[in-house]
């Protein structure tokens, strides 16, 4: 999944709760945005720099069910106000799907090497264009980068963040919502 679909399902969903839990207004939502992207913002670089000549994957560490488990455990135990990025960062994990690559999601448990996705135009031959392979050779991805979009406009026209003055309120208090 590219980034910005990461992040505006992501903030859809938080939308859809705060209506529910009103107290969930307080997050910022700039910082929700960077923990949604979490895992990947770990990973790509990780494998840029060193580690995709060893497991030809830009999925590694960070997008494993330890870690995963290891955040929200932190979250609720040590840092319980973080416990919204921590969701935000677990959603990652339920967007890319990622019990289905069992070798990375159970990773060390499932063996020491990383799943290199095993699908056709997931080949990662240049690691830079991770994103550009997996969009453009992989089409079934289309569908829930559409929905990505969609939800993106809609929470635009919600918080009418065509207007100036409200991009620049999310910009510089990280909230959707007046207070």
């Amino acid at each position: 999944m590219l980034p910005q679909s990461h992040i505006t399902y992501t903030l859809a969903a938080w939308e859809i709760l705060q209506k529910r839990y009103p107290a969930l207004r307080k997050v910022d939502v700039r910082l929700l945005a960077l923990a949604a992207m979490g895992p990947d913002l770990i990973d790509k670089p990780l494998a840029a720099a060193y580690f995709y000549r060893r497991y030809k994957s830009a999925v590694l560490f960070a997008h494993t069910l330890i870690v995963h488990l290891g955040v929200l455990l932190y979250a609720i135990i040590k840092k319980p106000r973080w416990w919204p990025y921590a969701l935000a960062f677990n959603g990652h994990a339920i967007l890319d799907r990622l019990w289905f690559f069992k070798k990375t999601w159970y990773w060390p448990f499932a063996g020491r090497q990383f799943e290199t996705w095993q699908k056709s135009g997931s080949e990662q031959t240049d690691i830079k264009l991770a994103y550009w392979y997996a969009f453009t050779r992989r089409p079934e991805l289309w569908g829930w980068e559409a929905g990505g979009l969609l939800a993106g406009l809609w929470l635009v026209w919600r918080h009418q963040l065509y207007r100036p003055a409200r991009r620049r309120r999310l910009l510089t208090t990280g909230r959707l919502w007046e207070d």
